[in-house]
């Protein structure tokens, strides 16, 4: 299986801001519609004030995306992920460091798919998070 970094660089900016001692959370956890994941935490409230202040906000995600800064999970890649879904790998005040696996596929012919399980880590406000066992109670 293959692992991929949601962004460049982000191992290195991980090492160096990480604090020693922290221990993984349980979860799982689920992201809600339109969260931003971004490269560290401070890419994250810049990407976070870009959104805020452009006026076609579809256009400023996906340049955010283009420039591996940011990406935003909707709704369809919230129904992609797999078991365990969301893990809280680190936390840096009211910013998490999540992990999570997406199955991305393609149809290639009528009965024939292509499958692919990429990891992505990265960074998002805790707010944005909540656990899987929260889903099924109103």
């Amino acid at each position: 299986m293959k692992r991929i970094p949601l962004l460049a660089g982000l191992a290195l900016a991980g090492s160096l801001l990480a604090q020693p001692g922290v221990a993984a959370d349980e979860g799982p956890y689920v992201l809600k519609e339109l969260t931003l994941v971004c490269a560290s935490p401070d890419a994250y409230q810049q990407g976070l004030d870009a959104v805020a202040a452009a006026s076609n906000k579809r256009e400023t995600r996906k340049q955010l995306l283009e420039e591996r800064v940011c990406m935003t999970i909707d709704d369809d890649a919230i129904e992609d992920m797999l078991p365990p879904f969301l893990m809280v790998r680190e936390r840096q005040g009211d910013m998490v460091k999540v992990q999570f696996k997406i199955e991305h596929y393609k149809r290639i012919h009528f009965l024939h798919r292509k499958f692919a399980h990429v990891t992505y880590e990265g960074w998002t406000h805790q707010n944005r998070i909540i656990p899987r066992s929260a889903l099924g109670q109103s």
